[in-house]
Parts: C-alpha cells; sequence; structure tokens
C-alpha cells in the first residue's frame, strides 16, 4: 500500500488529484472524486490519482 502524504488543512474532508503517487503536487480537488477528476483531466492530467484527504481525527475503516 502507498502511502500518501498531504499535509495541507485546506484539503482536508476533500478529495484530491495528483499527477501520479510519486508526485505530491495537488492538480486539482473538489468535494466529489468525479469532480477531482474531470478538473485535473481539464488541465491536461489524462490519467490522476484520486486520493481522499481525511479530516484530522477522523476514523477510516478499510
Amino acid at each position: 500500500m502507498e502511502q500518501t502524504l498531504l499535509k495541507e488543512k485546506k484539503y482536508s474532508g476533500r478529495y484530491v488529484a495528483l499527477k501520479d503517487y510519486d508526485t505530491h503536487v495537488v492538480i486539482a480537488d473538489g468535494k466529489e472524486p468525479q469532480e477531482a477528476y474531470e478538473a485535473a483531466v481539464k488541465k491536461g492530467c489524462a490519467d490522476p490519482v484520486i486520493i481522499y484527504v481525511p479530516v484530522k481525527g477522523m476514523v477510516h475503516i478499510y
């Protein structure tokens, strides 16, 4: 499992689009994954990686 860290609070609780797992630069973000994906594609990223940035203290069960 790849661990991707984003430390910017402005993305807390949002979906973000990254160019790939190695580049931790946010291309686009949105409230829904489709919104982040479409914004990234419009900016020229053909195959963005979409991740959810959890709210601090939020419990996640996988």
